[in-house]
Formats: C-alpha cells, sequence, structure tokens
C-alpha cells in the first residue's frame, strides 16, 4: 500500500533536520536523529526524501532563494553600478556565507562525500547562476552589459562562494572587500589603481525571507 505524505509531517522533517544540521553538521547528523527529533521511524523519513542528500536540499533551496530574492532587493533601490556590483559581490561572498551560523557549509560537507561522477539531485546552482547573471546584467551599464551573458562569470562566482563558504567555517577570513573591487573594476572597465576606502561600513546581512 503506498503511504499517504502528510504536508505537516513533512514540514516537521525539515524544521528537525534543519535545527539538527545547523548544530551538528550534515556529516554528524544521522537519519536516525532526524526521525527520532521528527517522533518517527527512519522509514517514515525514505517515504518523504530519497536521502539526507535530498533532504538537505529541500531545506537550502527555499533558504538560499529567499537570501538572493533579499539581496536582489536591496541591489534594486542603489543606483550607482558600481555600488550595485559591490552590494551583489560582499553578499554572495560575505554574508550570505556567514548567514545561520555558516548554515551553507552544511551543502559543502554532503557534496564532498558523494560518489565521482554521480551529478547534481538539484538544479540548484543552475537557478543561482541564472538568478546572479541577471542581477549582475540589470546592474551593469548598457556598454558592459554583455560581459556576463554567456554565464561563465556567474558561475565563477559560485565556485567562488563554495570557497568562501569553507574559509567562513575556519575563520580564514581573507580581504574579501579588496577581492570585491578587483571584480568591479574588471566588469566596469575602470582602474584597477582606484583604492579602497580604509573603512567602510560592513555589508548588511541578508536574512532569509
Amino acid at each position: 500500500m503506498v503511504q499517504v505524505k502528510k504536508p505537516a509531517q513533512r514540514e516537521a522533517i525539515l524544521k528537525r533536520a534543519f535545527q539538527l544540521f545547523a548544530r551538528k553538521g550534515f556529516k554528524k547528523t544521522t537519519m536516525a536523529e532526524i526521525a527520532a527529533a521528527s517522533n518517527m521511524t527512519v522509514a517514515n523519513i525514505y517515504v518523504y526524501f530519497p536521502s539526507k542528500l535530498h533532504l538537505l536540499y529541500d531545506i537550502y533551496r527555499p533558504l538560499l532563494k529567499g537570501q538572493l530574492e533579499a539581496l536582489a532587493e536591496e541591489v534594486r533601490h542603489i543606483e550607482a553600478p558600481r555600488d550595485k556590483l559591490r552590494r551583489i559581490f560582499n553578499g554572495v561572498w560575505s554574508a550570505i556565507p556567514a548567514e545561520n551560523n555558516g548554515f551553507a557549509n552544511n551543502l559543502m560537507q554532503a557534496l564532498a562525500d558523494e560518489a565521482p561522477g554521480r551529478g547534481k539531485v538539484s538544479d540548484l546552482l543552475s537557478w543561482c547562476e541564472k538568478f546572479l547573471t541577471e542581477l549582475v546584467r540589470d546592474s551593469l551599464p548598457p556598454d558592459r552589459k554583455s560581459l556576463v551573458d554567456d554565464q561563465r562569470l556567474a558561475h565563477l562566482t559560485w565556485m567562488a562562494f563554495d570557497g568562501f563558504v569553507i574559509n567562513w567555517r575556519l575563520g580564514d577570513i581573507r580581504d574579501t572587500e579588496g577581492i570585491v573591487e578587483l571584480v568591479c573594476d574588471l566588469l566596469l572597465g575602470e582602474a584597477a589603481a582606484q583604492t579602497v576606502p580604509a573603512t567602510r561600513p560592513a555589508a548588511r546581512r541578508v536574512t532569509a525571507r
């Protein structure tokens, strides 16, 4: 007999798994612990989610999308192209990696242990690349928009995001603002000699909706 899926139970699993992942990390959290916290059996968990990785993606996808949509809303209220770009890259490389006590690191843990060649179980990366490409393109002057049309910049940005997430976890915070300024120089075609202000207000935290 096919077991009927109950939305309330699914939400309970997502909530308890999020709490456990945030506290213990993906690798140290077992499906048995998630089941116990959700007051159900491990077999019942698998009715709703094919694997622990699928469960993580179902938690992280709306979380990250909410953070990016909040970032985009901030960027829309900024006028100068350089300031728009600064906000975008500081958000992706600094604010989001630190959100929810570095929750993004759970995805790094999960994917690092996947079998070689298996491929992704979610299209989240593709969605993020498309979203970021459109956001950066809308922030560039008309004569610079074609630089991001092929999404290679977005792919590079998200590969760098993985590194920033891991380094945040390790406490290895580099000159993110200097890197952001370099990327802005390259995208805007401006002189790399432009100096970075000695002090600048920290990028506002991007919170999930």
